[in-house]
């Protein structure tokens, strides 16, 4: 580990986030079908490429692979929490998007999420 960086293990993420509430803008999450989640299991998985191919520091990698997992958990979940997804689909491509080589899978994040019908607020601030 270089000097001046920290890495925060957060071993219990997923079940941190399991009592979001729906979001405060009134946006509502629907029920989604199978195309949906495959869709976002595909952006995963090209996250997934990305992430483990690129020279990133390890503790970002296993932060970003563990958002992955609390993804694709609640994809096989009988009751996806769409917030904590459409949270975490964000999250990921907002860590990843001033990196160029991880711009296919941003851009498969945002395919994803528009097809989910969740709202993308990856590129606010950019």
């Amino acid at each position: 580990m270089q000097a001046g960086l920290f890495c925060f293990v957060r071993p219990v993420l997923c079940t941190l986030w399991r009592g979001l509430r729906p979001s405060p803008n009134g946006f509502t999450f629907t029920l989604m079908d199978g195309s949906q989640t495959a869709a976002i299991h595909q952006a995963l998985v090209e996250v997934q490429h990305a992430v483990t191919s690129m020279t990133f520091p390890s503790c970002d990698q296993e932060d970003l692979i563990e958002a992955i997992d609390c993804v694709e958990s609640e994809l096989h979940n009988g009751h996806p929490n769409f917030a904590l997804m459409c949270r975490f689909l964000n999250s990921i491509a907002r860590s990843l998007r001033a990196q160029p080589e991880a711009r296919d899978a941003c851009l498969a994040i945002e395919d994803a999420i528009g097809k989910a019908g969740m709202p993308s607020t990856w590129q606010s601030g950019i």
